[in-house]
């Protein structure tokens, strides 16, 4: 079976391709986003702080679906590669790229307060949210007012990193308002796209 057929399924015995193919879809997106997350609600006032068993599980929900997407994506990008070119756009690389963006756009924004159509311009290993899968990764939920929420996750991954969610409360539906990125023993946060 070549590249394209392993791609787009074309095989002797289609209907076996399809259900391995469907087989392995189901298995992916139904690994479970990790449940011993390290939460730390210290900074919240205990009138919030069961908040974060609706809020905290949203996100990572979110995350791993990103997650899952920019690892099949990438898998398939691989598989694209002609190790004679390897800097050359490839057939079907750009397709990939758009279909990337798409599936990405659909689940960023409807959890969204400021859509955009920038988004994650990359795709690799390890993934952007790989880190929420990691046991050592550390979440912190910050919640001071009733309509807003902070989320910070604290990883590494070759540097000690963190990443910062600001959740706000619009009517009765919570929104990722803005991402963050930073670098632990800073205080600096630099604005990033969700």
């Amino acid at each position: 079976m070549g590249i394209f057929s392993k791609l787009f399924g074309k095989n002797r015995d289609n209907s076996e391709h399809k259900n391995t193919q469907n087989a392995e879809q189901t298995e992916e997106t139904t690994q479970e986003v990790p449940q011993k997350l390290n939460i730390d609600i210290s900074q919240t006032p205990e009138k919030f702080q069961h908040v974060a068993d609706e809020l905290v599980p949203f996100l990572t929900t979110i995350l791993h679906e990103l997650h899952i997407l920019e690892k099949e994506i990438f898998e398939r990008s691989q598989a694209l590669k002609n190790p004679n070119e390897p800097n050359q756009v490839q057939p079907g690389e750009m397709e990939l790229w758009t279909e990337f963006a798409e599936r990405r756009k659909a689940i960023t924004d409807p959890v969204s307060l400021k859509p955009s159509d920038n988004g994650s311009r990359s795709f690799g290993k390890p993934t952007k949210y790989e880190y929420i899968h990691n046991p050592d990764t550390t979440i912190v939920f910050i919640m001071k007012s009733a309509k807003r929420a902070v989320i910070e996750a604290y990883y590494e991954r070759g540097v000690s990193s963190k990443n910062q969610f600001v959740l706000r409360k619009e009517e009765d539906t919570w929104k990722v308002d803005s991402k963050k990125y930073g670098f632990q023993g800073e205080t600096t946060w630099y604005k990033d796209e969700f």
